[in-house]
């Protein structure tokens, strides 16, 4: 039995020279670090490397902002990187979602994924990612949600969860969905698995709806006297007794009349 082959990405990446990057010289895009990412770098250091690309003389940042910002606010004076030269957008697809399995937030990760998408099938992106293929299908599917919806994923307003089955719904649904997560969004409230429900069950009340109409009439009832016909005309040929004969003997003409009681009583009494 022969196993299908799965491409694998034809493009060549080269490797990061490991280097320590003067925070002076690095500028991240990120809103300050957490302070649950300074309390682990305060306390083991930093445990990945962050990944810059050589402009030649400055540094673009394509993994890492959080992590420079929690050094700066450390007060370190470096920091510790793999520099690679400039890429395309296939080969940053590669070392971001592949090499280093890392992408800043699920979002990012799925437009990571849409790139290599453009070369490779689903399974080729796990095969050369490591990534399952039903991740991967998750984050892709994402990418049917409107930009500013997808920047609210990962935030109090909407889970990764629930942005994953919002992103399923299709049609009118999808837009109902899109327009109450914005609405929470305008209030910073959650839109929870609950507001969901309410559009799903929608939903399935319509398609159940749809198949009941959809669905062919229930078969009348065949009337009694036609079912007995069919058992007569069936027992007649399997009897070897001609139909009409059967018939000639259950005419009145063949049948004994019944006396009423009252006459037979008085033909004794004559």
């Amino acid at each position: 039995m022969t196993q299908t082959q799965v491409p694998l990405l034809t493009v060549t990446v080269p490797d990061g020279m490991d280097a320590f990057i003067a925070l002076d010289d690095l500028q991240e895009n990120a809103h300050g670090a957490t302070n649950k990412l300074k309390a682990t770098m305060r306390a083991v250091g930093q445990r990945q490397p962050v990944i810059l690309e050589d402009l030649g003389g400055t540094y673009r940042i394509r993994d890492g902002n959080r992590r420079i910002a929690a050094a700066r606010a450390l007060g370190w004076n470096d920091i510790h990187a793999l520099v690679y030269p400039p890429l395309d957008a296939a080969q940053w697809a590669l070392v971001i979602a592949g090499l280093h399995n890392r992408a800043s937030n699920p979002i990012e990760e799925a437009r990571l994924f849409r790139e290599l998408g453009k070369t490779l099938t689903e399974e080729g992106i796990s095969a050369n990612t490591g990534h399952p293929v039903q991740v991967i299908r998750a984050r892709l599917s994402l990418l049917s949600l409107p930009d500013d919806v997808l920047e609210c994923v990962g935030s109090k307003t909407l889970a990764l969860s629930i942005a994953e089955r919002a992103a399923k719904l299709q049609g009118t649904f999808l837009t109902r969905a899109v327009a109450e997560i914005r609405k929470k969004a305008q209030v910073q409230e959650p839109f929870t698995a609950s507001d969901l429900k309410e559009i799903t069950v929608v939903r399935q009340g319509l398609l159940a709806s749809k198949l009941m109409s959809a669905a062919p009439p229930a078969p009348a009832l065949i009337p009694p006297a036609e079912v007995l016909a069919a058992e007569v005309r069936d027992l007649c040929e399997r009897r070897g007794v001609d139909l009409q004969a059967l018939l000639r003997e259950l005419t009145p003409a063949r049948i004994a009349p019944v006396h009423p009681a009252s006459d037979v009583a008085r033909a004794g009494v004559n």
